[in-house]
């Protein structure tokens, strides 16, 4: 329902700024962490309303909840509002943090407590429709200022033909980090699942960063769409549909043959980077110490140095992290002897039909 509605990625987007910091934010603090990084004001104004409203019905389900609120134009019936029927079904899933932080703000809430402490049982109690302090702004076309992770990526695979079906599904799921005043950081987890893979699901991770919500969570999908994309469609949604942007080549295997789909390698801080195929071939060779089924496995290495120290580390088989490939990566030199540099590729291992 979320990614129906093209609400995912502002869903996150608010209820990160509800949630930031030590202290719950000020109405005013909440609006400018969103406005001040793109959200449009029809939409920065539902994630404030609506939000902490959907949390507390699914918080306290027991009471009698209206339809509708009311402004001073009359009835808005939550069931016409987007935003709303997202926050609802996206406040299932809420933390405990989360509903501290969100549902705990709601007038609602306030409301509930009071006849709580008054003697009222949740089940007796039937509210009436709370009033709007200020009438909403009229909805905009658009994504208001935050891009669906989730649009973004079915839109890629259509673009490539690929079908989306009970056996072929694809999700997304947008991570909020922190970051300096100014900037907002945004990690897209996109996720495949196939009866081809060796795991139920394969997921690889991109993060991107800028001013607005709409400059980060495009340079993930950019970042996803260099380095992830095509080997997952040539190696398993649909071979031969990105053949131009991979590199296949026969990998022998105790277990048996296999072919891997290779996409390009990305690097980060730096020009002129050798080729981490050295390193690849050495994790190979390692790898042949690892059982494998004869299912489609992937491999994504991530290392970065700074003046030839290691800093990040990070070998994944089937999105779970391999230890033996991280210990071979320790051992190797960097790619670069001096400043930053940071490499990232990832592969499809596809097995070979005897």
């Amino acid at each position: 329902m979320i990614a129906s509605w093209g609400l995912d990625g502002a869903l996150e987007v608010g209820i990160a700024a509800f949630c930031a910091g030590e202290e719950p934010p000020s109405d005013d603090l909440f609006w400018e962490r969103l406005t001040g990084a793109g959200v449009e004001p029809w939409l920065a104004e539902r994630l404030l309303v609506f939000l902490p409203m959907a949390y507390v019905r699914r918080l306290l389900p027991d009471v009698t909840y209206p339809d509708a609120v009311r402004d001073s134009r009359g009835q808005v019936f939550l069931a016409q509002e987007p935003v709303f029927v997202a926050a609802f079904d996206r406040a299932q899933y809420a933390s405990r943090a989360e509903f501290e932080r969100i549902a705990f703000r709601s007038s609602t809430f306030a409301v509930i407590n009071e006849a709580l402490n008054a003697g009222s049982q949740l089940a007796d109690l039937e509210l009436a429709e709370p009033v709007l302090f200020k009438d909403l702004e009229p909805a905009v076309g658009g994504d208001g200022g935050v891009p669906s992770p989730q649009s973004m990526y079915e839109a890629l695979l259509r673009e490539h033909g690929i079908p989306l079906d009970d056996d072929t599904r694809a999700d997304t799921k947008l991570v909020v980090h922190p970051a300096p005043e100014g900037v907002v950081m945004a990690q897209v987890d996109f996720a495949v699942s196939h009866p081809a893979l060796a795991e139920p699901w394969l997921v690889e991770s991109f993060a991107g960063h800028g001013t607005t919500w709409r400059e980060a969570i495009g340079r993930a999908v950019d970042m996803f769409s260099r380095g992830a994309l095509h080997p997952l469609i040539d190696g398993l949604l649909l071979p031969g549909a990105a053949a131009d942007q991979v590199q296949r080549e026969q990998y022998d295997h105790p277990d048996g043959a296999f072919e891997l789909v290779l996409g390009a390698q990305i690097t980060l801080f730096a020009e002129n980077v050798p080729s981490v195929e050295p390193l690849l071939d050495r994790l190979l060779e390692a790898l042949r110490a690892e059982k494998l089924s004869r299912k489609v496995h992937g491999l994504r290495l991530f290392v970065a140095h700074n003046d030839g120290a290691l800093l990040n580390n990070e070998v994944l088989l089937d999105s779970r992290p391999w230890s033996g490939g991280e210990a071979v990566v320790a051992e190797q030199p960097a790619l670069l002897a001096d400043g930053r540099v940071a490499t990232r590729v990832f592969g499809l291992l596809v097995p070979v039909d005897a």
